[in-house]
């Protein structure tokens, strides 16, 4: 007799997170002032396309709309594309495991005071409860009593960068910047592998817009690559054979 204890799931990367995260931290460690001649000292990056942004400022009726506007460029955005049939597969790798103390560990990891909700939510679709209900229920059940079953599923995701600027010059140096952080995103730093599999990138440049009363500079990067997720089933049995289970276990995700 089984019964369920929780379900979650995991992925390689959160994708907007995790490019907005890598770009943002990638400008960081750049000398902005220097590159842009003291124009430039803090470059925004959000999940909006920055001439949506910029068109919601339009319709503003706050005083300081004039001013709105004027901080939104240059600015990148990381938006979701159109999801790809190519590449897609489901509930591959079926993997029956037995729930022991290296696995409640790594689940604990994720209960640590400095870890927030968005932290938790780099690595697993998860919540502090569902931890919490795993964890109790693995100190009550016999030894062996408690499993897990791993799905691993994978599909091709697109992701649209959008990189919008003031001037000619200053679209041609943020648009080599960029390639340049593209490629680091691509192949890790320092032993880091990363975690972007199969990455194509389509690079648009050279791109204007005349909407908001004052020409508009721009580049669009179009890049799909392959995501990794699993499902996790957690849940006890009263009978536990040796021959249909892996002793040991790892939550990809955990660090």
């Amino acid at each position: 007799m089984s019964t369920l204890v929780a379900k979650f799931s995991d992925y390689a990367i959160q994708s907007i997170e995790f490019f907005i995260e890598s770009i943002e931290s990638e400008l960081s460690q750049r000398d902005l002032k220097g590159l842009f001649n003291n124009k430039i000292e803090i470059i925004n990056v959000t999940k909006q396309h920055p001439l949506a942004t910029l068109m919601a400022a339009q319709l503003s009726e706050q005083r300081n709309a004039d001013n709105l506007r004027s901080n939104i460029i240059p600015a990148i955005s990381v938006t979701p594309g159109t999801f790809g049939e190519d590449g897609f597969t489901l509930g591959q790798s079926y993997k029956p495991s037995v729930v022991d103390d290296d696995f409640i560990d790594d689940l604990k990891f994720y209960l640590d005071e400095d870890m927030t909700k968005k932290d938790i939510l780099r690595n697993l679709l998860i919540t502090e409860d569902q931890i919490n209900t795993i964890i109790s229920e693995y100190r009550r059940t016999p030894a062996g009593g408690m499993r897990v079953q791993q799905n691993e599923w994978q599909k091709n995701e697109e992701i649209n960068i959008s990189v919008w600027s003031d001037t000619a010059d200053i679209d041609i140096i943020l648009g080599t910047l960029m390639d340049s952080i593209m490629a680091f995103i691509q192949v890790g730093f320092v032993g880091d592998n990363s975690k972007i599999r199969n990455m194509k990138l389509r690079i648009t440049k050279g791109l204007t817009n005349f909407n908001f009363g004052r020409v508009l500079y721009g580049s669009e990067y179009n890049l799909t690559f392959t995501n990794i997720y699993n499902n996790f089933a957690i849940y006890t049995d009263d009978v536990v054979s040796g021959h249909d289970f892996d002793g040991t276990f790892v939550i990809p995700s955990g660090e």
